[in-house]
């Protein structure tokens, strides 16, 4: 009987947590659990793999804002600071870059802020935020250039089909919204999301595609995930990340975490400042965990939560098949680098050379990947860690 009474508060315990979040019906809650740390990496990790990118005069490059990686091209693309983008093969081969089509030919692009694979037209999607897509093949030949007219600025971009795309924009033009935009008939239809605490993020990607379906991950600290309904042109949560009481609050916050429609510069201004002042005062006033760095596929969901820009943060895995979390922190126990990534069931992350000994654990490496981590040099380009997640 006393078994029984166990399980029937728990079971209105979960039932009371969900209900107090006002999360809708039908939405998966991850519990994320950010006390609990993992004794061991071997929990939760396979095995340890590194892919060196190739290191030459014309591959070399410098500040990395983005990499993606697609499976069927088995291809990496990297986006730098200097808006020149690289490419490898899955293994780590150059195979070209886009500095001689930066400019402004018939051909070439310009203040390019996003990047996504586009897998209708088999090349590389390029964006200019005032509404124009460029597609390159993996060695910048130009597929296409189409232009279109924003409502607002975009900076990120996924094409949905050949013709039809979503735009996200930045947080000061809108107020939580993403633009669905056919290029060809240039037809507009907006949706909005909800849910954005703060603009607090390390992420460079919000828009996925998994199998045959889309999603959108919001920036900041936003504890939903949206599934992208491309013909009814609308976002539908389906995943709630469940912090418990590391969970940051919007009540009592200073400033603000979202723009307005329609604003004018004067407010613009004015909301720049106010959603400023609430990023400074999470990120080093506060103390809260916050997860700055989201994505997840069908068989998981990887969580990158800090406290502030410094330490070893925290990552949190969770196995949606057999509902079981892993926790690392504080560099517990081992110290896992961000990733940005996740391909079946290998996270990806991209880690300088020099670092590479410090981010991995050598009992979880094969011999040749040892023998391969250990020939790097401090010159030689950032190098692609693989994490095997247990299934």
């Amino acid at each position: 009987m006393k078994k029984i009474s166990v399980i029937i508060l728990a079971i209105v315990i979960v039932a009371c947590t969900a209900s107090n979040k006002n999360v809708p019906d039908g939405v998966e809650i991850v519990p994320v659990d950010v006390h609990k740390v993992s004794k061991d990496a071997s929990s939760f990790l396979e095995k340890i793999e590194i892919v060196p990118l190739e290191t030459n005069d014309s591959s070399i490059f410098h500040k990395c804002n983005k990499i993606i990686y697609n499976k069927s091209m088995d291809m990496y693309a990297l986006y730098t600071s200097d808006q020149f983008v690289f490419t490898f093969s899955g293994n780590g081969k150059y195979i070209d870059n886009s500095k001689r089509m930066n400019g402004q030919g018939p051909k070439e692009y310009n203040m390019v802020l996003d990047i996504n694979f586009n897998p209708y037209l088999k090349g590389i999607d390029m964006l200019n935020p005032y509404g124009t897509v460029y597609t390159y093949s993996p060695t910048f030949g130009l597929l296409s250039k189409r232009q279109f007219k924003p409502e607002f600025p975009v900076d990120y971009l996924m094409a949905l089909d050949s013709d039809n795309y979503i735009f996200n924009h930045p947080f000061v033009w809108t107020n939580q919204e993403v633009s669905f935009i056919d290029l060809k008939t240039q037809q507009s239809v907006n949706a909005n999301y909800e849910g954005t605490i703060s603009g607090n993020t390390m992420s460079n990607d919000c828009f996925y595609r998994i199998g045959e379906h889309f999603y959108f991950v919001p920036f900041g600290v936003n504890y939903y995930f949206y599934q992208i309904d491309a013909k009814e042109k609308k976002l539908t949560p389906i995943i709630y990340l469940d912090m418990g009481d590391a969970e940051v609050k919007a009540d009592g916050l200073p400033g603000r975490a979202v723009g307005k429609r329609n604003s004018s510069d004067e407010e613009k201004r004015e909301i720049t400042k106010e959603a400023t002042e609430r990023y400074l005062f999470l990120k080093y006033s506060s103390q809260k965990l916050l997860p700055v760095l989201k994505f997840f596929n069908n068989d998981y969901v990887y969580v990158y939560l800090t406290t502030t820009d410094r330490g070893y943060g925290s990552h949190f895995i969770y196995n949606r098949k057999i509902k079981e979390g892993f926790l690392v922190k504080d560099g517990k126990p081992f110290i896992m680098y961000p990733c940005f990534g996740i391909v079946d069931n290998v996270l990806l992350s991209i880690c300088q050379p020099d670092r590479i000994s410090e981010v991995v654990v050598r009992k979880l490496m094969a011999p040749d990947e040892i023998q391969k981590m250990e020939q790097l040099t401090e010159d030689d380009n950032p190098v692609i860690v693989k994490y095997y997640l247990k299934k």
